[in-house]
């Protein structure tokens, strides 16, 4: 008796799993599949169901169906590519022909896929294409007809050039890539798309250029997507998050741009560009320290200028981290380092404050903080002014009613705009500037010195998908030294760098022969 129960329940178990198998599969029932769709769909009203009848020359017809995406289609494509060409006049073709002679009278350029698996044609349906079934056939027809509204191609606000391009990446993926293979058009650059999110359904495209990138980079970047198993992506910062290696630092060790221009340079260079539909924002990786202090206009611009601000850059990220920190070492445990002319002023700036330096200094510092951060979330025009008057006002005023001090307010104030001179670790500077003042006040220089040979010792083991982080200062590549903190000449360069991993080394095989009298 158990047996049989047992045999019982088995067979119960596999009718059921057929059933399911049935269910989520096209039938020949044109109705039948109608009703599937709409208990696998739901009563959602922007998914409309359209019937019309398909004739043929002998005097018979059959009933179609095209389910579409209110707002996700594009309807004079809906129109004039698919209905009016099935139902102007009359098609020619036996019965087992009819489908074939229907995908035919189509006229869509995109890509018509024969689908019989009817989850797979939902999502596609939500996603912008066009399900056509016909009665009498267990499989259906998925257009390519997405025309929803899309942002214009402009210059991206935060990675403006003066010399240069001035188109940047919008929300939609194909005509990212199409801007990357107007800039590369060659058979190695390749694409692949993987779909992340179970109800997102996100399309993250990978890019690369097969004959330089490094396979093993390549691997390494796909199969971290494939692991990522979540509800939903809605921007690659979630990506960036998932994907690199360590995600408790500071440090960003996965880059990101806006501009198809230098992503193509990249691509070049054995990068793998991440690409996420919905988002302007494109990932780039290896990302390498030194890069923060690049800039687009770098290769546009004459080496020797260019390494003067690359220069800049070095300094004024030094100077945002340290010169607070170093301030309150001097003042409250060094006073000795101070020159007697700057000793007096400064002592009698901060007879009326009533707070300890390190209040008084992060005092300052929130008061920024919090007015920059009211000028983003406020309206451009209002924004612009906030950040600028706004600051101004609140450091007279404080200094004036005797809350902080005049040498204070300068020190901070110059730590605090040097800070945005490094756009891509704003952020890190941030904290690492609250760190170290923090360690200034309780240790003076011992601690600003303990906390700095700490810093150096965390940003060394960092990697950016395997890649050191700091290459090519550690590791160290002499060869990479011509366009890391310096740039020379581009005949210099004809080297790939080596802190990307590359499979092909030679970037410039000759130059013409200039200087000639």
């Amino acid at each position: 008796m158990k047996r049989n129960s047992k045999m019982t329940s088995i067979l119960r178990s596999m009718g059921k799993h057929s059933q399911q198998q049935k269910s989520s599969m096209f039938t020949k029932d044109l109705q039948q599949n109608e009703e599937n769709l709409k208990q696998q769909i739901g009563s959602t009203k922007d998914v409309i169901f359209r019937h019309f009848h398909i004739s043929f020359d002998d005097a018979s017809s059959l009933e179609a169906l095209l389910v579409i995406t209110d707002g996700l289609v594009e309807e004079d494509a809906i129109r004039n590519n698919i209905l009016d060409p099935l139902t102007s006049e009359p098609l020619t073709a036996s019965k087992e022909a009819r489908l074939q002679q229907v995908e035919n009278k189509i006229s869509i350029f995109n890509t018509i896929t024969n689908e019989t698996d009817l989850e797979k044609s939902v999502l596609q349906v939500l996603k912008g294409s066009a399900l056509l079934l016909v009665d009498g056939f267990h499989e259906g027809l998925l257009l390519k007809v997405a025309g929803y509204e899309l942002r214009a191609v402009e210059e991206p606000e935060t990675e403006r050039a003066v010399r240069g391009a001035h188109d940047g990446f919008n929300e939609s993926s194909s005509i990212n890539i199409s801007l990357l293979r107007r800039r590369i058009p060659h058979p190695s650059l390749q694409f692949e798309t993987i779909q992340i999110g179970e109800y997102s359904q996100r399309d993250v495209t990978i890019g690369y250029v097969k004959d330089i990138a490094d396979p093993k980079l390549i691997e390494r970047v796909r199969k971290r997507l494939n692991q990522i198993n979540v509800d939903e992506i809605n921007h690659s910062g979630k990506i960036e998050e998932a994907i690199e290696d360590h995600p408790f630092s500071i440090f960003p060790t996965i880059g990101n741009t806006e501009r198809p221009d230098k992503a193509s340079a990249l691509l070049m260079e054995g990068r793998v560009v991440l690409i996420v539909d919905g988002d302007p924002v494109s990932l780039y990786t290896p990302f390498l320290f030194l890069e923060s202090m690049h800039s687009v206009e770098d290769y546009t611009s004459r080496p020797y200028y260019t390494t003067f601000l690359r220069g800049l850059r070095f300094i004024s990220m030094l100077v945002s981290i340290f010169l607070p920190a170093i301030y309150i070492a001097i003042l409250n445990f060094h006073k000795v380092m101070i020159p007697s002319d700057m000793l007096v002023p400064i002592m009698e700036g901060r007879e009326t404050v009533p707070f300890p330096l390190i209040m008084e200094v992060l005092l300052i510092l929130l008061m920024f903080e919090g007015v920059r951060e009211a000028g983003v979330r406020l309206p451009q025009q209002v924004g612009s002014a906030l950040s600028i008057v706004g600051a101004l006002i609140f450091g007279q005023v404080a200094v004036q009613a005797g809350i902080v001090s005049a040498p204070t307010t300068i020190v901070v104030s110059i730590a605090y705009i040097t800070s945005f001179i490094n756009n891509s670790v704003t952020g890190a500077i941030s904290l690492l500037r609250i760190g170290f003042i923090i360690a200034a006040s309780f240790f003076g220089g011992y601690g600003l010195i303990i906390a700095m040979l700490g810093l150096l010792t965390h940003m060394v083991s960092l990697t950016s998908v395997g890649v050191p982080y700091m290459a090519p200062i550690s590791p160290f590549y002499y060869q990479d030294w011509k366009d890391s903190i310096i740039r020379v000449p581009q005949r210099w360069l004809k080297k790939r760098a080596k802190s990307i991993p590359h499979k092909r080394s030679t970037r410039i095989k000759s130059l013409p022969k200039t200087g000639d009298k």
